[in-house]
């Protein structure tokens, strides 16, 4: 009699396996780790929403998917950030080259010092050069390029309508950001007048899906794209400033959730938090077309109290 109860649990197990196994199959499982429901929710879209690859069974389990996410880029702790490079200022480097002199060094930074005294805006040391007729814009560019280690971008060939769906003209504006064009479908040239930003080249980067190869343009080239780039039609795009780690948390949730999101993903650019929403698949390569997506930029607090909320985002 026991050798037949244990037969019988056995298999009784492996039917409850089976079964498993079938329901994995034919309903795909809650992508929450803490959801012990997952295929059991038979009303539930199997499709729609997903937010970074990943579907979930129930609008509680989006939020703590979502929770997961911010607190990543909150804290970025696996996010792995290119390598800071050491940069040679920019004076230094001129003038060991020849291109300019000691002395005419010496008097733009002794310009940069007054500007401080009188309290008025400093110029930068290339554009000081610049409209003092001491570089050339060509001669300045190499030098940015040089200084930062990337290419200098020719913008000949520019087209914004195709472009446009890379990244909203918020960024490309607060940044001095443009993307340039593709090449192929697996990488982005993003062009900038001065300073790189590292931090949305990467964020870039996993937003599209492309590697993104960062590089600097002509300022003379850079404006009049840069406008066009901002007047060419774009995805939609909102801005939202929420009140604390948890209000961002849900109203991410909340924005995957009601617009069925056949794809989502998140990253955090400085202060900013970008949610980019595709409303069918994501492309497997190159750039969607406008109508395809929607972004949503969106910050906790002010800029000056994001600093001092780092007590917050252990609390996701």
């Amino acid at each position: 009699m026991p050798l037949v109860t244990g037969a019988e649990t056995r298999e009784s197990r492996a039917a409850r396996r089976a079964v498993g196994a079938l329901a994995g199959t034919l309903f795909p499982r809650c992508a929450n780790p803490e959801c012990a429901s997952g295929w059991m929710h038979v009303w539930r879209n199997r499709q729609t929403p997903v937010f970074e690859g990943k579907w979930v069974c129930s609008a509680a389990c989006m939020e703590s998917l979502v929770a997961a996410a911010v607190r990543r880029e909150m804290d970025g702790s696996d996010v792995e950030l290119p390598v800071p490079m050491h940069r040679v200022p920019m004076g230094m480097m001129l003038v060991r080259q020849g291109t300019i002199t000691v002395d005419q060094l010496r008097a733009a930074l002794e310009e940069q010092q007054q500007a401080r005294r009188d309290g008025s805006e400093a110029r930068k040391l290339g554009t000081w050069l610049l409209e003092s007729g001491v570089l050339s814009e060509t001669a300045l560019t190499r030098a940015l390029s040089l200084q930062w280690n990337c290419p200098v971008l020719s913008l000949e060939g520019f087209r914004p309508g195709e472009m446009a769906p890379a990244m909203p003209r918020f960024l490309a504006e607060a940044f001095g950001a443009l993307p340039v064009r593709t090449a192929g479908e697996r990488l982005l040239y993003l062009a900038f007048s001065g300073r790189v930003d590292r931090c949305l080249t990467y964020a870039l980067g996993r937003i599209t899906g492309l590697q993104v190869a960062a590089g600097i343009a002509p300022e003379s080239e850079f404006r009049p794209a840069l406008e066009k780039y901002c007047a060419a039609a774009a995805p939609r795009v909102q801005f939202v400033e929420t009140a604390n780690s948890w209000a961002l948390v849900r109203m991410i949730a909340e924005r995957v959730e009601s617009t069925r999101a056949a794809g989502a993903r998140l990253v955090r650019v400085h202060d900013i938090y970008w949610l980019r929403l595709w409303r069918r698949a994501p492309d497997k390569g190159g750039l969607p077309a406008p109508g395809r997506v929607e972004d949503l930029l969106a910050t906790v607090g002010t800029i000056a109290r994001n600093r001092d909320r780092t007590s917050d985002y252990r609390k996701i």
